[in-house]
């Protein structure tokens, strides 16, 4: 029977998370001892990801809310590289989230990769945490009322939690960070290759935020990959002579992307296959004068039904965004909704009717099923009139 050790029972430290609405729920703190102020969301997720969620750029000065009662139940692997040089088992290279909540974080993980917990990732990372906390009647708060900023705090072991009045007062500080540049914030400051064997084409990857399997799913289908910040102009775009460009997914408004939009808006103009993911997809629309809107408590989860209008076939995805582009805003400049969302019929997809350019708004890469949608990255390599080579995970 595995015991909880006395070192982890004398960690004991307070926590506390408020919300913008004067909700306070109180806990017991995990990760990192300070205080921190975000973005409240929920993520619909099991068991397992919650490495992938953590690492995600697109969670950039969010406070995630993990629904599921017990996270960390299989610990944190190793920051191990794949024959790419990309991490293995992560999204990213360090934690984004600037904080999580769980009902309980779990102290004796079991896997036989795993190298430290939960709480010590958090810890490693200086990221603070919460556990003990009703997060049924969290996530019901902010389904209902919607996405909200707040704080959270995990005070020093023995110090004491401050009245309401004093919190409350507190909160009233918390910046929204959807008023920041995220993407500027999290996207590479300058180019990075991926070369793998026998390339058959290269694409250039503006990384607003991307998750590395974006990376990874390119390069296996022996694309060279040039990573460049979001802010790179079409004309250095066009210097590397790629086959075809990917916008990635990040956090934040996709209307502060004013360089990413303008780049869009050529590549559309010139006919380059383009292929936009999550945030790529709200770029796309508003390169073509389309709108974007923030959804009331967003998409956040491994289990988003969507809907292929051409194929009528339907799919279960992963999600992580909080914008989506208005579907009557993008209608006379040359697209269609390709996906919808069949929970709330919102836009999970746009396509160009006569040229080699499409979006969708989930994450094809993290798919892995017999019905699943990592089909698009090999739509897009037809796109670009490239070879798919037998190995390349083709359906």
């Amino acid at each position: 029977m595995n015991m909880v050790s006395i070192e982890t029972l004398d960690d004991y430290r307070k926590a506390v998370l408020v919300l913008s609405n004067g909700k306070i729920f109180r806990g017991k703190g995990i990760g990192a001892t300070k205080k921190i102020f975000g973005e409240f969301v929920f993520n619909t997720a099991t068991a397992c990801g919650y490495n992938c969620a953590l690492t995600d750029a697109s969670n950039k000065r969010q406070i995630y809310v993990f629904t599921y009662p017990l996270i960390g139940n299989y610990g944190v692997p190793p920051w191990e590289e794949d024959e790419f040089r990309i991490y293995k088992w992560f999204e990213g290279e360090q934690i984004y989230l600037e904080a999580v909540v769980v009902h309980e974080s779990c102290k004796k993980p079991h896997h036989y990769e795993s190298v430290k917990t939960f709480d010590e990732f958090l810890k490693e990372q200086d990221v603070p945490g919460m556990e003990g906390v009703d997060t049924r009647e969290l996530t019901k708060i902010l389904r209902k009322e919607g996405v909200q900023v707040g704080m959270l705090q995990v005070f020093e072991k023995g110090a004491e939690i401050p009245e309401d009045e004093v919190l409350l007062e507190q909160v009233k500080q918390a910046p929204d960070p959807n008023d920041f540049h995220l993407v500027k914030e999290v996207s590479i400051k300058s180019p990075k290759k991926y070369t793998p064997k026998d390339p058959v084409g290269r694409v250039v990857l503006v990384d607003c935020g991307v998750k590395l399997n974006i990376i990874r799913n390119l390069v296996k289908r022996h694309l060279e990959v040039v990573r460049v910040p979001f802010d790179i102009s079409y004309e250095d775009v066009m210097n590397y002579n790629p086959n075809g460009v990917v916008l990635s997914n990040g956090p934040g408004d996709p209307q502060m992307c004013v360089e990413t939009i303008e780049l869009c808006r050529k590549l559309i103009e010139n006919n380059v296959p383009t292929m936009g993911i999550c945030l790529g997809t709200q770029i796309m629309g508003l390169a073509v004068g389309g709108t974007t809107s923030k959804l009331k408590y967003g998409h956040r989860g491994a289990n988003k039904p969507v809907k292929d209008l051409i194929t009528n076939k339907c799919y279960i995805t992963s999600q992580n965004h909080g914008y989506v582009v208005d579907a009557d805003s993008v209608k006379g400049a040359g697209f269609k909704v390709l996906f919808k969302n069949l929970d709330d019929g919102s836009v999970e997809g746009l396509i160009h009717e006569t040229k080699p350019i499409f979006a969708i708004q989930f994450h094809p890469e993290a798919c892995a099923g017999p019905l699943d949608t990592i089909y698009l990255f090999n739509k897009f390599l037809r796109n670009m009139n490239l070879p798919i080579k037998e190995e390349s995970l083709c359906h």
